[in-house]
């Protein structure tokens, strides 16, 4: 049996500069957050490490989108815990949604340090420092946009931004509005300030990215009066305006925007702008009218039709993403037809395809008739390779018209830079005169590796 001299590891953990290790789970806000938080450690001489690394602090950020990210969290909370049983100086620390929901079942995980809810997770050095060993707030009490800022994305070449919190919709398979609380909003300026700082190291292309992204702005309207349409007025559409004016943005990327919050002023973003990536997400969930009712979700199959015609129009080569829950409780196999006839008709270019998974706390979770995991999974394989299918003919389409793509260079594979395009495909560009993060674009020539080769015009 091998042992360990704990006073030789304490003393060379002295003379060593400390390590803090982040693991992630789930949405780019989570990425953004996380981002931010190891700005913080840094500017406290702390150096960030892989989580598969020996560190003095284990930071845990994690999800419960799904029943898997629940597992994957956990998975993560044991390897650190089990890194402090070696060494009893390391730091656990866990937040994010997961631990919003579950507290207790965390704390009876083992020696963990710190527990802290989704709104104070940039208060985790002030914690550490003060020696608070638990501090989960009730996310209804959750009324303020907690300001977060950071000076790097640690090797992203693009930079996620938060500008949005929480949301009060209540779909009901999600566990997340009880996770995150109700919408909040970043101020413009702050959002404005975080983009001056992230593009003076480099940073071109901007995510911006919420709980629920269309919601933004709407609790800064007066609670008594519905403010009148302006583009004075702090919305979604204004703000993407302020950023298309930015010198030096190139491009601006929407991460997932709900359907039903599309209005307007969004389309006519869309319309104007020359810097707005070429990508939308848009969630559908269900292309069955009476599952979409069951969800709870506020808009029908025909509206979301025409949305996304209206969206063709403006822009007739956008990448359009979507997203489906399958095997909702009540989902029959003709019920599921209707979602697969629909997405059939309809221009998506690639599908986020996700199993029903109950969370507690949610109206679904009472739901009867749950499909059974054998069909769930048949129907998830059939909406698969209906997705190759378009994915290669939007690809196709793309080469055939030439159309010109656009992106910020990431990393050399053989002879060619590669970088993910405006029109959410990677391309692929020939050049001994290119360097990581520059802006480059061509026309789209022909199939190659997993993207499109793309040629000077």
């Amino acid at each position: 049996m091998v042992t360990t001299n704990r006073e030789e590891v304490r003393r060379d953990n002295t003379s060593r500069q400390k390590r803090v290790a982040v693991i992630t789970f789930g949405c780019k806000v989570n990425q953004y957050e996380s981002a931010c938080i190891l700005n913080k450690f840094q500017h406290k001489g702390y150096l960030p490490v892989s989580f598969r690394e020996e560190a003095d602090i284990y930071i845990i950020n994690t999800c419960t989108v799904t029943n898997r990210t629940d597992y994957k969290s956990r998975n993560a909370i044991r390897q650190a815990l089990a890194r402090k049983n070696n060494s009893p100086e390391t730091r656990v620390i866990v937040t994010g949604c997961y631990a919003q929901l579950n507290r207790e079942h965390i704390l009876a995980m083992g020696n963990i340090d710190l527990v802290v809810d989704n709104n104070h997770k940039g208060d985790i050095m002030s914690f550490l420092e003060e020696g608070e060993s638990n501090f989960i707030a009730n996310s209804e009490e959750f009324d303020t946009f907690n300001e977060q800022q950071t000076e790097t994305l640690f090797n992203r070449s693009r930079a996620f931004i938060k500008i949005q919190d929480g949301c009060d919709y209540f779909c009901a398979y999600c566990a997340i509005p009880l996770a995150r609380g109700k919408p909040r909003s970043r101020r413009p300026e702050n959002v404005l300030a975080q983009i001056d700082k992230l593009f003076a190291v480099g940073y071109r292309e901007f995510v911006l990215t919420g709980i629920n992204l269309g919601l933004y702005g709407r609790d800064f309207c007066n609670d008594t009066q519905e403010r009148d349409v302006g583009e004075n007025i702090d919305n979604l559409a204004s703000l993407l305006f302020r950023i298309e004016n930015v010198e030096g943005v190139e491009l601006i990327r929407l991460s997932s925007l709900e359907p039903q919050l599309i209005d307007e002023r969004i389309l006519g973003f869309i319309r104007k702008s020359s810097k707005l990536a070429s990508h939308l997400h848009i969630p559908l969930q269900s292309g069955s009218d009476q599952i979409l009712q069951a969800m709870n979700r506020p808009y029908t199959t025909g509206q979301f039709r025409e949305l996304i015609e209206q969206i063709i129009i403006l822009r007739p080569d956008t990448a359009l993403g979507s997203d489906v829950i399958l095997g909702l409780p009540g989902e029959t196999e003709d019920l599921f037809r209707e979602t697969l006839s629909l997405i059939e008709q309809l221009p998506l270019t690639y599908l986020h395809i996700f199993p029903y998974s109950r969370r507690p706390g949610t109206r679904a979770a009472v739901m009867p008739g749950i499909p059974t995991t054998a069909a769930t999974s048949k129907r998830a394989a059939v909406m698969t390779e209906l997705m190759k299918d378009k994915r290669k003919a939007y690809t196709e389409m793309l080469i055939s018209k030439k159309v010109e793509l656009k992106g910020i260079l990431e990393t050399k594979r053989g002879n060619y830079w590669t970088a993910l395009s405006d029109h959410y495909i990677r391309m692929y560009y020939k050049s001994n005169n290119c360097a990581k993060g520059d802006v480059i674009s061509g026309i789209a020539f022909r199939k190659l590796y997993d993207g499109i080769e793309v040629v000077d015009r």
